[in-house]
C-alpha cells in the first residue's frame, strides 16, 4: 500500500490571519484527495492539535478515517518519519522545508505560490500596518534601513538563497500560476520543464449564501486592511482623496480585515468609510455580490483568489497589472499601477461610470473556473501517481 504524508500544518493560523490562500488551497487538495483516493492509498496528516482547524475538515478526518500526528513545527516532522514510512510527501506551502528534514526514499511534492520575497520583498508604508506605537516606530527603523538600495537587495538576495535551499529539497514543484514557474525559470536556471507543472489554485468553494442588499447601499469593496502586501494604504488615500473633491456621491467604502489606528488616523472622510474585521464566508460573500466596484491594487501575487470570488458574481474590478492578475482575470477587469494614487483615482471613477459586461466578466470567472476544476484533478493525478512517471 502507498502511504502518503500530507501537511495541514501550514493551512492552519500564520501570524494574524486565521485564513490565507495557501491555507484554503491545501484544504481543497486535501479534501480531493481524501474523496477520490483509490483503496491501495493511505494518506497520514499532520497538524497542530491545540490550533484552529475548520470543523468540516476535522469531519472529513473522522469520516474518512485518517490517521494523523499532532505536530507543532514543520521540523519536528522527523520524529514521524522516525515511527514509519511514508511513500510520498507533499505539502501546499513548501517554503520552510529544507532536505535534512526528509529521508532519502521519499518523493517530495510541493507547492509554490510565488516569489513575493525575492519580487516585492518591501514597502515604504509597510510600517503603518503595525497596531502600536512602539511596533511602529520598530517597523518604521526598519523599514528605513530595508529600503535603502542596499537593504532592499540584501533582503531580495536573502529571500532568494532561502528559496533556493527549499527547492532544491523537493523533487516535484507545483506552481499556482504561469508566472510563478516563469519567476523560478528566471531565477534558477538548473529547474526545467520535467520538475515543475502548473495548476491552477482550486476555487474555494462555499456553502455560505450571499444575502442580496437595496441596491441604493453602493459601495467599493477593499480587502486586506491589515496587511501591507495588499496595498490598502495607497486605495484608501486615492478613495480619501476623491471624497474630499467631491467625488462618489453615494458611494461609501468597505474595508475588510481591520486597519490600523495609523492609517484610521490619516482618513479625512471617516464617515464614508466602514471598517470590519475578519468576516465569515456568508458576510464575505455578501459583500462581494453587493458590491459596486471590487479594489484590489495589491502589490504582488502568486494567483490571486479575490478578484476571481468577486468575478463569481460578474463584479466589475479594479486590479493590479502585476504577476499573475493578467493571466488570471484576462481582459475581464480594469487594471492599475499599485504605486500610482492618481492612476488608482482614475480607475476607480472609469469603473463606477462604465461598470464591465457582466457577461464579460462571468465568461472569464467560468473560463478560469473550468481550468481551476481540471488542475485539481491534476495535483490530486500528480500526488497519487508520482512515481510512475
Amino acid at each position: 500500500m502507498k502511504k502518503i504524508l500530507f501537511d495541514l500544518l501550514l493551512s492552519q493560523p500564520q501570524g494574524t490571519s486565521k485564513f490565507h490562500g495557501g491555507g484554503e488551497y491545501m484544504k481543497r487538495v486535501f479534501q480531493e484527495l481524501v474523496m477520490t483516493k483509490p483503496n491501495n492509498v493511505e494518506i497520514v496528516a499532520f497538524y497542530n492539535y491545540n490550533a484552529f482547524l475548520d470543523e468540516w475538515l476535522l469531519d472529513l478526518i473522522k469520516t474518512y478515517n485518517i490517521r494523523s500526528y499532532d505536530i507543532k513545527s514543520i521540523t519536528e516532522i522527523c520524529s514521524i518519519f522516525e515511527k514509519e514510512h511514508f511513500d510520498v510527501f507533499y505539502s501546499g506551502m513548501a517554503y520552510d522545508y529544507r532536505k535534512e528534514y526528509f529521508p532519502d526514499n521519499v518523493y517530495k511534492i510541493g507547492t509554490f505560490h510565488g516569489m513575493r520575497g525575492a519580487e516585492c520583498p518591501h514597502d515604504i508604508f509597510e510600517y503603518k500596518y503595525a497596531n502600536t506605537f512602539s511596533k511602529r516606530a520598530k517597523e518604521r527603523l526598519r523599514n528605513l534601513l530595508k529600503n535603502t538600495f542596499l537593504g532592499y537587495e540584501r533582503s531580495r538576495r536573502k529571500a532568494i538563497e532561502n528559496y533556493e535551499s527549499c527547492i532544491r529539497c523537493f523533487d516535484k514543484l507545483v506552481c499556482v500560476s504561469n508566472h510563478t514557474e516563469y519567476s523560478l525559470f528566471s531565477y534558477y536556471p538548473f529547474l526545467n520543464n520535467s520538475t515543475i507543472e502548473v495548476c491552477y489554485s482550486p476555487f474555494k468553494y462555499s456553502n455560505a449564501k450571499a444575502v442580496e442588499k437595496p441596491e441604493d447601499e453602493k459601495y467599493i469593496l477593499l480587502l486586506g486592511g491589515d496587511r501591507w502586501i495588499k496595498n490598502a494604504y495607497r486605495g484608501i488615500k486615492a478613495i480619501d482623496s476623491l471624497y474630499s473633491r467631491g467625488h462618489l456621491n453615494g458611494i461609501k467604502t468597505v474595508i475588510v480585515g481591520g486597519l490600523s489606528s495609523e492609517i484610521q488616523k490619516e482618513i479625512k472622510n471617516k464617515e464614508r468609510f466602514d471598517i470590519k474585521g475578519y468576516i465569515d464566508d456568508e458576510e464575505l460573500n455578501s459583500l462581494y455580490y453587493n458590491c459596486s466596484v471590487f479594489l484590489y491594487p495589491t502589490l504582488n501575487e502568486g494567483f490571486g483568489y479575490p478578484p476571481i470570488e468577486a468575478m463569481r458574481y460578474g463584479k466589475t474590478c479594479i486590479v493590479s497589472a502585476v504577476c499573475s492578475l493578467p493571466e488570471v482575470c484576462g481582459d475581464a477587469v480594469y487594471y492599475v499601477n499599485p504605486y500610482d494614487l492618481g492612476e488608482i483615482q482614475n480607475r476607480i471613477l472609469w469603473a463606477v461610470d462604465q461598470q464591465i459586461d457582466k457577461n464579460k466578466v462571468l465568461i472569464q470567472f467560468n473560463k478560469i473556473l473550468n481550468r481551476q476544476s481540471d488542475d485539481l484533478k491534476k495535483i490530486c493525478s500528480i500526488i497519487l501517481n508520482c512515481d510512475e512517471n
